[in-house]
């Protein structure tokens, strides 16, 4: 099912308004929940409804240059990201005594960034979440180094992993992605697979068993990296890369809100 169309910014339709941080203040406990890769805040929204309908405060912030063009992503890298994410913890925590850090893909792989970095956070929650660059195994990875200032954009292909193909149409991402990112990107994933073991705090790792955008081989990794003794890893059996939006998602949602409960 193709929902690109040429020339076109989105993957698939949408409003700018659409595209917009948010926050659902639904209670005393925080938790920040961040989207993936050249994705945005739409991907969890379901997941941030229900948490709010169980008594969280729930903030999904805009990574720096998503959102807006490709264009304005290319002017952007992991550190640019990472500053949305620190400063929109801060922001939580000021609000709230106790702050969880969750994410699909990208954003999974940032929330455990900010637990390896910050303090005062409860647990994290990473779906999806990339663990290290050494399961990307695309030859053309290792010449990005060059082959970006030949090569501007990449066009992800039309083979969507969902089990429900029509969840496609609500992840709004851009429908080309600048190399200089994904080069910035492996940059980040090489600094996080050190910074794994200090990861002390409760964690939930959560991946689609049919994912073939970030490969399941991440999941184990991660959770035998951690640092923390209270660490979980749970399988969608029948979910692709975006599970926050595919046909496990009301399991998702429950198990999230039930662990976040229980810690």
């Amino acid at each position: 099912m193709a929902v690109r169309t040429t020339g076109s910014i989105w993957s698939s339709p949408t409003e700018p308004s659409h595209l917009q941080a948010f926050r659902l203040r639904g209670g005393t406990r925080g938790c920040l929940l961040m989207h993936g890769f050249a994705g945005t805040p739409p991907e969890v929204r379901e997941l941030a409804e229900h948490l709010a309908s169980r008594g969280y405060d729930v903030m999904a912030p805009v990574f720096a240059g998503h959102g807006l063009t490709p264009e304005a992503m290319a002017r952007t890298r992991w550190r640019d990201w990472a500053r949305t994410a620190e400063q929109s913890l801060a922001s939580l925590q000021g609000d709230c005594g106790s702050v969880f850090v969750a994410g699909q893909s990208l954003g999974g792989s940032m929330a455990l960034h900010l637990a390896a970095n910050h303090s005062g956070i409860r647990g994290v929650v990473a779906m999806g979440a990339m663990g290290s660059p050494r399961f990307f195994r695309d030859w053309r990875l290792r010449m990005l180094r060059g082959l970006k200032y030949l090569v501007r954009w990449h066009v992800p292909g039309d083979d969507v992993d969902l089990g429900d193909r029509e969840a496609v149409l609500t992840l709004h991402s851009y429908a080309r992605r600048p190399t200089v990112c994904i080069e910035s990107l492996l940059q980040f994933l090489r600094i996080l697979e050190d910074e794994l073991p200090r990861v002390r705090v409760p964690t939930l790792v959560l991946h689609g068993r049919h994912d073939r955008t970030v490969a399941t081989e991440n999941a184990p990794f991660i959770l035998e990296r951690l640092g923390s003794t209270d660490k979980t890893l749970r399988w969608f059996e029948r979910s692709g890369h975006a599970i926050t939006v595919d046909l496990e998602k009301d399991r998702l949602n429950q198990d999230v809100a039930r662990w976040l409960d229980a810690h």
